[in-house]
């Protein structure tokens, strides 16, 4: 419970900061799209490369683990956006960015650090392999399906995606970050120190952003809207792991409760980053990110106990 409260407090305070900044009127409303911008071109682009590329992929390498992490993933992601195609007639994009929360996972910020103090430092190795198969199937995907959907709406679909793929800084960021990790080639000190120090400035000014963006908006309207995306990250996606885990893909009893684990992770704030990018489902992604950070202060600590038998 205390490493909870450790990571959890604190990103509660930075979105409190920024809630507060925008209603004393301290940050204009012209900050929240280029703080976005910051975050979107510069820090976490920079966050992606210096986390994949510090990853020995070749020796964490597990197929079964990755296998059932990324159906979890898929999943949860087409369940929540048939279900919001079908409930509230979302288009393609939409159903995708409402995907895109109930899948991404605050697995670096907080799931590292829980899983190490719940299970001991072995566990370090699968819960940064979750965080790898989020940046590459959570972050490629949901770029593959935006910049396609909104090509298709401008014409000249392939073109004019395979343009919007060939100039994302994210999709860049993740090539250039499995290439460095897979080929074992370090990155010179001072660029090593310079990305993780772009890359440090990500999380906060994500989570000030979201503050900013709360401000002055009807809360329980949002709560309302996000519910879906919150139930399936909190419930759906753990349990399909879970299930996973135990009838198809067997993994050794800790790579197992690890999965399960940071399947369970609230919302990251890369969710919203992406949908302020895109302009799509802020309110769901701001929302879902304060619900199931809050939520999940029982609902981790539940699990834990479960996996660990007290």
């Amino acid at each position: 419970m205390e490493t909870l409260l450790t990571a959890v407090v604190p990103a509660f305070a930075l979105i409190a900061i920024g809630y507060g900044a925008a209603r004393l009127k301290i940050l204009g409303p012209a900050i929240f799209p280029a703080l976005n911008n910051f975050v979107y071109y510069l820090a976490m682009p920079a966050l992606l490369i210096a986390s994949l590329a510090s990853v020995p992929a070749g020796e964490i390498i597990n197929w079964n683990f990755i296998a059932a992490f990324s159906i979890g993933i898929a999943v949860t992601w087409l369940a929540t956006g048939l279900v919001g195609r079908l409930l509230f007639h979302d288009d393609l994009a939409g159903s995708a960015m409402r995907g895109v929360i109930a899948s991404y996972g605050n697995n670096g910020y907080l799931g590292i650090p829980l899983a190490v103090t719940a299970f001991g430092a072995p566990a370090v190795v699968p819960a940064s392999l979750s965080v790898l198969i989020n940046s590459v199937f959570i972050m490629t995907g949901a770029v593959l399906i935006m910049e396609f959907s909104r090509a298709r709406g401008t014409g000249g679909v392939l073109f004019n995606t395979a343009k919007a793929l060939g100039t994302n800084p994210l999709l860049w960021a993740v090539v250039i970050g499995l290439a460095l990790s897979l080929s074992g080639a370090g990155l010179p000190v001072s660029l090593e120190r310079l990305l993780n120090l772009l890359g440090q400035a990500a999380a906060p000014s994500a989570l000030v952003a979201i503050g900013l963006f709360l401000a002055g908006r009807p809360v329980v309207g949002l709560l309302a809207s996000a519910a879906l995306s919150s139930l399936a990250k909190l419930a759906l996606f753990p349990l399909v792991v879970w299930l996973l885990t135990l009838y198809v893909f067997p993994l050794e009893p800790l790579w197992a409760v690890v999965a399960v684990l940071m399947a369970g992770m609230p919302v990251g704030a890369n969710a919203f980053v992406i949908a302020g990018h895109y302009g799509l489902r802020l309110g769901d992604a701001s929302a879902a990110i304060v619900v199931t950070t809050a939520i999940s202060l029982v609902s981790l600590s539940l699990m834990i106990i479960l996996m660990t038998g007290g």
